[in-house]
């Protein structure tokens, strides 16, 4: 074909792929970039318009390659501002990655870069650049100097109109407040970068991503749970206007679940858990599985939730408070008396304490060890004072009325609980409201107060089953299996210990059977039921109430 021939032709699929890239349509601008790009190289600016569409829509590592080719072109055309930021943008791309040796590399090319060619207003991506390495320590002096730095390219990328610079940095300075304890100040940091990304002024659309995803983590770690569910609608909101857009990575998708999951929408969390775990890189699926073990425990999945802590573990996170709080789900206080004594003196971060120690406090409660659980909610409610916003608060208050409730100290309790109950009404969480509600319900009952007692429990109850919150359902005072149906007495205890998650071999050796005996009753269950697992077993066993009495 001569030359001739080929700019006729490339020139409709280049100017289709700009047009689309401009209106957001990232899957048929990859198309068109990439017919173009076969039939003449691509210009350097339209090879990181490319890069940026393959990035949107999941393909990293061409991304990488073309910013790559975009990097060399710039370079070629003696255009070292275009070529800087390229460069940035390989060093995000990489950090993304986890790979830190190739982002560092690509930090410092640019940094060479701009010192060389004095460029004034690129200097802000320097020290953007350098504020989101210095972040990752966790030295208090690094922090601070992030800080420093954010603000260094804030006053720089401003009045150059750089928005990308300027959000990334605001971003930056946010996270950076809120490590140092100015937790107003950096949301407030956080505000403004989203203002600017919601109003369209970002130049760059990965910078939409990175925003959005860096928000509701920074509003989860401040525990500002409205700010956290406003921020992941608006996020749900821009990714519906692009379908094509596979915008979130990282531990954000672990974030988005937990959110999902506080608003009550267990099935969505569960699919943002699974995705999670999908997507993530190998060193972060630990987060995910361990978000997996959470939603399997409270619906009462034992045995799904004891694989998911196991691979948590397997991928570097801690497996408790959860396993913890399965064991005592299972009826095991004993093993989880083990792993909380443990746990309270191993762990010493605040923050560390602050996740531990509601469940510290029920399993201390349910092991019949008042001082302890009374020890474990007065320092929660140090730490809440400490942290002060409403998470933290309503985490306190039901602590301290479950530890007062352990103590026979019921009058007392219920004033905790009924505070713990509204606080979680007002935060929006159906699930501990419905658990500080069924608490106040046996301390009514304790008090011999039966009207008020029935009223919580049967408002508890509602929410539990909304929910689907088998084990929740099933501890509730006064649920009594509503019947066994076909199951015969023998039949319903191994349903029982199916349901808790055990194996054949350890319903065998709990009822002083034989494996094989076992195998036979579960087959007989799946014949009288008309089910053929063992997670349509343990559904029937929560919706039968044969849990409730041993």
């Amino acid at each position: 074909m001569l030359v001739s021939e080929v700019v006729p032709m490339l020139q409709p699929q280049l100017t289709d792929g700009r047009r689309l890239y401009d209106a957001q349509a990232w899957t048929d601008a990859l198309t068109a970039f990439e017919r173009a790009d076969d039939a003449a190289p691509l210009p350097a600016g339209d090879l990181r318009r490319y890069a940026f569409s393959a990035f949107l829509v999941g393909r990293e590592q061409q991304c990488i390659d073309l910013l790559g080719r975009a990097f060399r072109g710039f370079l070629d055309a003696n255009d070292g501002a275009a070529a800087a930021r390229t460069a940035f943008w390989l060093a995000v791309t990489h950090s993304t990655r986890r790979d830190a040796a190739r982002a560092e590399a690509w930090g410092r090319r640019m940094a060479g870069i701009v010192a060389a060619e004095g460029l004034d207003a690129e200097r802000a991506l320097v020290a953007a650049g350098l504020g989101r390495v210095a972040l990752e320590s966790s030295s208090p002096t690094d922090v601070r100097r992030a800080l420093d730095l954010s603000r260094q390219a804030i006053v720089i990328a401003r009045p150059a109109k750089d928005t990308d610079t300027e959000v990334l940095s605001r971003l930056n300075a946010g996270w950076a407040l809120l490590r140092l304890g100015s937790t107003s100040e950096g949301l407030a940091e956080l505000d403004e970068a989203m203002a600017t990304v919601t109003s369209g002024e970002v130049q760059t659309p990965l910078v939409n991503g990175i925003a959005y995803c860096s928000v509701i983590s920074a509003s989860l770690s401040a525990s500002d749970v409205a700010r956290a569910r406003d921020w992941t609608t608006a996020a749900t909101d821009w990714c519906a206007r692009h379908p094509d857009l596979v915008p979130f990575r990282g531990l954000c998708l672990v974030h988005r679940s937990v959110v999902r999951m506080f608003d009550g929408d267990w099935p969505g969390a569960l699919e943002e858990a699974v995705t999670a775990s999908k997507r993530l890189l190998p060193m972060d699926t630990g987060h995910a599985r361990y978000q997996l073990g959470e939603l399997h425990r409270l619906a009462g999945r034992f045995t799904q939730a004891e694989n998911a802590y196991r691979l948590a573990n397997a991928a570097g996170r801690r497996p408790e408070p959860g396993l913890m709080l399965l064991r005592l789900a299972q009826g095991r206080i004993d093993a989880a008396a083990v792993s909380a004594r443990r746990l309270n003196s191993e762990l010493s971060l605040p923050g560390e304490r602050a996740e531990f120690l509601p469940a510290y406090v029920e399993v201390m409660a349910a092991a019949g060890d008042p001082e302890a659980a009374s020890a474990g909610a007065d320092e929660l409610a140090r730490l809440a004072d400490s942290r002060g916003s409403a998470l933290p608060r309503a985490l306190a208050l039901a602590a301290a009325g479950t530890a007062l409730c352990a103590s026979g100290e019921e009058t007392l309790a219920v004033a905790k609980l009924r505070e713990a109950s509204l606080a979680w009404h007002e935060l929006g969480m159906p699930y501990p409201e419905a658990r500080a509600r069924a608490a106040l319900g046996r301390c009514y009952a304790a008090l011999g107060d039966d009207d008020a007692a029935a009223l919580e429990v049967e408002a508890a109850r509602a929410a539990f089953e909304r929910l689907g919150a088998g084990p929740d359902l099933a501890a509730l005072p006064g649920h009594a299996p509503s019947s066994a149906g076909p199951l015969t007495a023998r039949e319903v205890e191994v349903i029982r210990l199916v349901a808790k998650g055990l194996t054949n071999r350890a319903v065998a050796n709990r009822l002083v059977l034989s494996e094989k005996t076992v195998a036979r009753h579960l087959a007989n269950i799946y014949a009288k039921l008309g089910i053929a697992s063992r997670a349509a077993a343990t559904a029937y066993a929560y919706d039968h109430g044969l849990l409730a009495h041993p």
